[in-house]
């Protein structure tokens, strides 16, 4: 039988799913909006992000958290979209 997990346990790792998720969709339209977004350092990204107190409020998670879901986008979005162009 599998262990059971109460919602307090499970609510941090899917508030952080969700975050990312819906952090990616953000870069993802930004992207596509700005040419400047896909070169941008990560301190010019998490500002073009609009990263900030109600970010922390809206999902509930401890700062640390968001700027790792930020950065894993980051990785996905920016770094990715630069390694596809250094080698194409």
């Amino acid at each position: 039988m599998a262990p059971m997990h109460s919602w307090d346990q499970m609510k941090p790792r899917t508030v952080y799913e969700k975050a990312v998720q819906d952090f990616t969709e953000t870069a993802w339209r930004l992207a596509r909006l700005n040419q400047h977004f896909r070169q941008a350092s990560f301190a010019e990204f998490e500002m073009l992000m609009g990263f900030d107190d109600e970010v922390l409020k809206r999902y509930g998670l401890p700062k640390p958290m968001v700027e790792r879901a930020l950065l894993e986008v980051y990785q996905t979005v920016v770094l990715d979209q630069q390694r596809y162009r250094d080698h194409s």
